[in-house]
């Protein structure tokens, strides 16, 4: 496990399926919602104190102290409360404002993605099976669902279309400027 010399913490988490929104808290070692979700060889999340409720209503359908909640089946996931900010993001990304189609729900927000030459290269390179979205919103009327504002929502990649407004500025990747490395050229 990645996060083995951390302690393990309680997250709180809402987890949104087609028909179901779903609270409780995961036990991890990871500090990351994106690394608990992209934990390879995992395709459930065990889940405690647990309610399941109906999107719009929020009436309450079930409650457990615990429950294994299937990944392929969530749209997004994200914590109840503030998000400790990743700022040691692993390589350099640049936001990109985004809409996400995850039917019935729609996100808006921004999606990081890599420094490539054309912004067709950075879509096309997202890998992980959930990619986080920052500053996002999210709704869904049809189902009666008002629009949530959240800092960070993890959306799971197979369940969504990945839409980037025309017009968006790309910058490209290029070399390190000079001075960069020291104040001498690197080429």
């Amino acid at each position: 496990m990645i996060g083995s010399f951390n302690p393990v913490q309680f997250l709180s988490l809402t987890v949104v399926t087609s028909n179901l929104i779903i609270a409780g808290s995961v036990r991890t070692r990871l500090q990351r919602l994106t690394d608990v979700m992209n934990e390879p060889d995992m395709d459930h999340l065990v889940l405690f104190e647990v309610t399941f409720m109906e999107p719009g209503s929020r009436r309450i359908t079930a409650s457990a102290g615990v429950a294994q909640i299937q990944l392929g089946d969530m749209l997004f996931v994200h914590t109840a409360g503030p998000t400790e900010s990743g700022h040691e993001m692993r390589t350099p990304k640049q936001p990109t404002p985004a809409v996400l189609l995850a039917p019935p729900y729609t996100i808006e927000g921004n999606i990081h993605l890599p420094m490539e030459e054309e912004l067709q290269q950075a879509v096309d390179s997202l890998r992980d099976r959930f990619m986080a979205v920052t500053g996002a919103k999210y709704w869904a009327y049809g189902v009666a669902e008002s629009p949530k504002e959240v800092d960070l929502l993890v959306v799971n990649r197979a369940r969504a279309h990945v839409a980037i407004p025309v017009g968006t500025e790309w910058r490209k990747a290029g070399p390190p400027e000079v001075g960069s490395r020291g104040g001498h050229n690197p080429w």
